[in-house]
């Protein structure tokens, strides 16, 4: 009986072979620059802490700029759970435009006084001011939390956004404040822009009143 004999020139093949199968295994993609940065240990401590502090209140004023107007207005914005309250007042008693319920539906009171129930409150703020306001995002944003889950973002030294990407809008944090009540930095300096639109909000003061055992 003859003995199996394999060729040199054929075993390089088999070895060629086993080769080109190895480099075709899957390869385990490599995360982005978006995707490192929400692994952060730190980044997520503080967005779970901030996104579970559901009852709030900031104070503070809006400046918004566009190509054909401008103005301010003091905020008032508290915050129950999902259900917002957020007074716009213009300086010197010129008129205050006042705003109660959820994003997907709020009545909106004018400076007249006439109200409007609305599931578009964006649209409806743009029809009674003129003015672009993110109303359904700013409660995120001005905590310092992406709202769309998509958001890119970058961190500065302490953990906390810097500059962020969010639906359409680049928002930058310029300075946070440490408040007592919150043990944490929240927003107090950010601008919020999108193409001629510029809005910049200026916190003058965090609260977070107790939860509401009926919410």
């Amino acid at each position: 009986m003859s003995s199996l004999r394999i060729r040199p020139a054929a075993l390089g093949l088999v070895f060629l072979g086993l080769l080109a199968g190895c480099a075709q295994l899957p390869t385990k993609p490599e995360l982005t620059a978006a995707q490192q940065q929400r692994l952060i240990p730190e980044w997520r401590r503080h967005e779970l802490a901030v996104r579970q502090q559901e009852n709030w209140q900031c104070i503070g004023r809006i400046a918004i700029r566009t190509e054909t107007q401008g103005g301010t207005v003091n905020l008032d914005w508290q915050q129950t759970g999902l259900f917002s309250k957020i007074t716009l007042s213009a300086p010197l008693n010129q008129g205050v435009v006042e705003l109660r319920g959820q994003p997907d539906l709020m009545m909106i009171t004018d400076s007249s006084g006439n109200k409007e129930l609305t599931r578009d409150p964006e649209a409806t703020i743009a029809k009674l001011t003129g003015w672009q306001i993110p109303i359904n995002a700013l409660p995120d944003w001005i905590r310092g939390i992406p709202h769309d889950s998509n958001a890119s973002f970058q961190l500065n030294a302490q953990g906390l956004l810097q500059t962020l990407q969010d639906t359409g809008w680049q928002i930058e944090y310029e300075q946070y404040t440490p408040p007592i009540a919150a043990k944490r930095p929240m927003p107090q300096k950010i601008t919020v822009s999108k193409d001629d639109v510029r809005l910049r909000l200026i916190v003058e003061s965090w609260q977070f009143p107790p939860l509401d055992p009926e919410h």
